[in-house]
């Protein structure tokens, strides 16, 4: 009977632990416009007080249906939270977000605000971000 080295076993685990396993979400990134996909919006990390506020969410390889959702975190620390959605295994991208026409058209706060992103209800990334006031049309 032939003895397997034990470095060589555990090599074998670590790669079927790692094929096993992948990050929930390999990338994210806010965006701003009133489309819902991604090549629709354009990604920033600074808002004006009007705009939509937006996550696109890049999940990692899965195999069953992920709960997905975003909860924005507002400078004086008002939370607004996004419908869920159930990803399933054929979806890659997704798009969650706040329209500000829904809102009442109450301008965003000022500030640096935060959006945190859960999945299965826990959170899988944090991202910062700014909502800044419009400026008024220069005169001349």
């Amino acid at each position: 009977m032939k003895r397997k080295s034990p470095l060589l076993l555990l090599v074998l685990v670590l790669i079927s632990l790692s094929a096993c396993g992948s990050e929930a979400v390999s990338e994210a990134y806010t965006a701003a416009g009133d489309g819902t996909r991604p090549n629709e919006l354009s990604r920033t990390s600074t808002f004006l007080t009007d705009d939509d506020l937006n996550v696109v969410i890049k999940l990692g390889s899965h195999n069953r249906t992920l709960p997905v959702r975003a909860e924005f975190i507002a400078p004086d620390g008002s939370r607004y939270a996004t419908d869920p959605l159930d990803a399933d295994p054929t979806v890659g991208e997704i798009v969650l977000g706040l329209d500000w026409e829904a809102q009442g058209t109450t301008a965003w706060p000022t500030g640096e605000w935060q959006v945190d992103v859960y999945v299965e209800d826990e959170r899988a990334e944090q991202l910062t971000f700014q909502v800044q006031a419009a400026q008024p049309p220069a005169e001349g």
